[in-house]
């Protein structure tokens, strides 16, 4: 027969196992800093907690984003100024060259010169960051444009599209940039395959004027100069679009930090111990369970026949 456990003993079990629950809970709020560490914990709390969270890791992931994409559009805003001041430099060239006085000698020593920019300006177009072309478009990892054997001319490898946009915090889309087709070799009627260069194409512009000064062509020196001029206004618009750019994600990086700092104290107020109220839970379980062992002692000696 198996004896049954005295009354009076079975209470104080249970009273001093509540008591130790007590500074267990207390204890592990204090060690972690958590109100909310498993579901068991709260469990009517825990789906917000879990939506908190994936929100908190979107947000972040939006600012990561957001800062990788930003150093390429600066390196593209870079770049098309870059573009922009070597293009003032081709425009000297063309002026001098398209004077009535030049002589055939001083035009091909221009055409060295102008040889250099081109050049320069297919180097620009294959501006990198982090490994990837900046102008590729959504072909980043190879460049759209090299400059041909002869060093007169520019070849086109491959028909890119835009380069990805990004969402902001909002969910709105953000284009992040140009490919270098846009940018230096402008096709006539918004047409998108290559060979028939609008007059304001950079590449074919700068191409013009090499041919002209090796041939010492007049007319084709001075046409050249204006579509050089053309060019650069034309690179002047496409920059504006990196600065618009520049611009979204400068806002959406300040939304997103907004944003994050807004749900982490949603996600503190939902998960996060109170530190001073659990010190003074442990201290009071303490307090309550050496009164109680206190207590037990005076009644009777301790004995594990005591409790049977």
């Amino acid at each position: 027969m198996t004896p049954s456990i005295n009354p009076n003993s079975e209470i104080f079990l249970s009273n001093l196992q509540q008591i130790e629950n007590r500074m267990s809970t207390a204890s592990q709020q204090l060690s972690s800093g958590l109100r909310v560490s498993v579901a068991s914990d709260d469990p009517d709390e825990i789906s917000s907690i879990l939506q908190l969270r994936a929100q908190i890791g979107s947000v972040q992931q939006t600012q990561e984003n957001v800062t990788n994409v930003a150093s390429q559009v600066d390196s593209g805003e870079n770049a098309i100024q870059q573009a922009i001041q070597t293009l003032d430099t081709a425009t000297t060239l063309a002026t001098g060259a398209a004077g009535s006085t030049a002589t055939a000698g001083q035009r091909l020593d221009a055409a060295t010169q102008v040889q250099g920019i081109l050049q320069q300006l297919v180097s620009l177009s294959q501006t990198t960051m982090n490994g990837q072309y900046v102008f590729s478009g959504n072909q980043s990892g190879q460049p759209q444009y090299t400059l041909a054997a002869n060093g007169n001319s520019v070849q086109q490898a491959f028909q890119a599209g835009p380069p990805p946009q990004i969402a902001d915090p909002n969910g709105v889309m953000i284009t992040t940039g140009l490919t270098a087709q846009q940018i230096f070799d402008d096709q006539a009627n918004g047409g998108s395959a290559s060979g028939n260069p609008a007059t304001d194409n950079v590449f074919a512009a700068v191409s013009g004027l090499l041919t002209s000064l090796q041939n010492n062509d007049s007319a084709g020196i001075q046409t050249a100069l204006t579509n050089i001029q053309a060019a650069a206004t034309h690179l002047n618009d496409e920059s504006s679009v990196y600065g618009e750019a520049q611009n979204n994600l400068t806002a959406a990086g300040n939304t997103a930090s907004q944003t994050l700092v807004q749900l982490q104290q949603q996600l503190s107020n939902e998960q996060d111990a109170d530190e001073a109220q659990a010190s003074l839970d442990l201290t009071q379980a303490t307090t309550d369970e050496q009164a109680a062992m206190s207590a037990q002692a005076i009644l009777k000696p301790q004995s594990v026949f005591t409790y049977l």
